[in-house]
């Protein structure tokens, strides 16, 4: 904030001059300290793009994750790291008077307050709250309290909060991370790229990452990346790592999301969306290097291939999506989705054609793929009835996309559609 801004901040929170001159010493001040590294911390300084200069962190996990929250918080406006200290009072276990000089981690200005913010894991404050039950207080909330803290800062009008890596979610900060090199690096992206992918996404909201990149190679991940943080493009971000592709799920804003995300399209949108693409289930076939290779588990950390001649390969599933992503490990086959026929069907299917699409297929694949039987209340004639549609397509044309053989595609996009028989 500039001095006017932080002037109408200052009244919009009708703050007392003594408070606005104690928050202008911090603002204008170093950090009262330096951070030293531990045993179990590493400690370093952060680049804030937000604050203009370094921020200094004294663990890694922790520390450093709170700033990644608040520098990508829109309603954090400024924030400092080792503010002045002040004296505290409390007593410990056996009731002894303790005084002594305290450093808070941050200081805070939000839009509507303004804190001092002390982080420690859960474990450092079940620790200390037994040795020190007078300062470190668990709310019945969950949540922990400073007493003594906020006794210094409430005749201030201001706030004392105790955060714990609790309430850090990992896939977000991740994500958040992952995106940096994109929010100080925004390359331009062509307009009329931009204006395709938003008119894929919005025809088909929840469309997964992996299958709008094989609708075009025009588009790459990275354009994808750039149109995220420039805001044309929404993904809930706590919900799957951004390099899992075949599961990132994209839509245009928050506003879309929402929307889907509390109706019984979602499910069924974000399903069809991927018969784009042959799923990545137990015994895809894939091809690597110039071999091929069989999906044995796609993990949340890590996959294992089987190669045709060998012994399996173990591989962490992040490096997997970024080759799947970089055409290192491609499909032997192209799949049916790349027809205009079945393009159409997909495109004229109803709600209900969805539902049971996501029905129909579930039942196929579980019987060729894993080799369990379907729901109970599917009559056994139909699952064959299916399963034979499903094989003679796959006799007859193998997935490709001539138009000559675009008859013998309809049994199969029937089944994964729910559309006819």
């Amino acid at each position: 904030m500039n001095p006017r801004e932080f002037e109408r901040w200052c009244q919009t929170l009708n703050l007392s001059a003594a408070t606005v001159e104690s928050i202008a010493k911090i603002r204008s001040a170093p950090p009262s300290r330096r951070v030293q590294g531990r045993a179990n911390n590493v400690s370093g300084t952060y680049p804030s793009q937000k604050m203009g200069m370094t921020i200094q962190f004294e663990s890694h996990k922790v520390e450093l994750w709170a700033i990644y929250l608040m520098e990508h918080d829109p309603t954090v406006l400024e924030y400092y790291d080792q503010p002045s200290c002040f004296k505290i009072q409390y007593t410990n276990k056996s009731g002894r008077k303790i005084g002594h000089y305290h450093t808070p981690d941050f200081f805070v200005l939000s839009t509507d307050s303004a804190a001092w913010v002390e982080w420690k894991t859960e474990a450092e404050l079940e620790k200390l709250s037994e040795k020190y039950p007078t300062r470190y207080q668990i709310a019945t909330d969950g949540s922990w309290r400073c007493s003594p803290g906020e006794a210094y800062a409430s005749p201030l009008g201001l706030e004392y909060h105790v955060r714990t890596d609790a309430s850090l979610d990992p896939i977000y900060i991740q994500n958040l991370i992952f995106l940096e090199d994109y929010i100080r690096f925004k390359a331009d992206i062509p307009a009329s790229m931009l204006a395709r992918v938003k008119e894929m996404v919005k025809s088909s909201p929840g469309i997964t990452l992996a299958n709008l990149l094989a609708s075009s190679p025009q588009i790459g991940a990275n354009d994808v990346y750039v149109m995220l943080v420039l805001d044309h493009l929404y993904v809930p971000l706590s919900a799957v790592p951004l390099v899992q592709h075949e599961r990132v799920e994209l839509y245009l804003d928050r506003q879309t999301y929402d929307t889907y995300a509390q109706s019984s399209q979602h499910q069924t949108a974000t399903t069809i969306a991927a018969t784009a693409l042959p799923p990545l289930v137990a015994n895809t076939r894939l091809r690597w290097d110039g071999r091929l290779w069989t999906l044995v588990n796609l993990g949340e950390t890590t996959t294992t291939l089987l190669p045709e001649i060998g012994q399996p390969l173990q591989i962490s599933s992040a490096f997997f999506y970024q080759l799947l992503d970089g055409g290192a490990i491609s499909f032997p086959e192209v799949t049916g989705a790349t027809n205009p026929e079945v393009m159409a069907l997909m495109a004229g299917a109803s709600p209900s054609d969805l539902r049971a699409a996501n029905q129909r297929f579930g039942a196929v694949m579980a019987d060729r793929e894993q080799g369990t039987a379907g729901p109970s209340d599917i009559p056994k004639r139909t699952l064959s009835r299916w399963l034979k549609q499903f094989r003679e397509a796959e006799i007859k044309d193998r997935f490709t996309s001539r138009p000559k053989n675009a008859k013998a595609l309809k049994p199969l996009i029937a089944i994964n559609l729910g559309i006819g028989s």
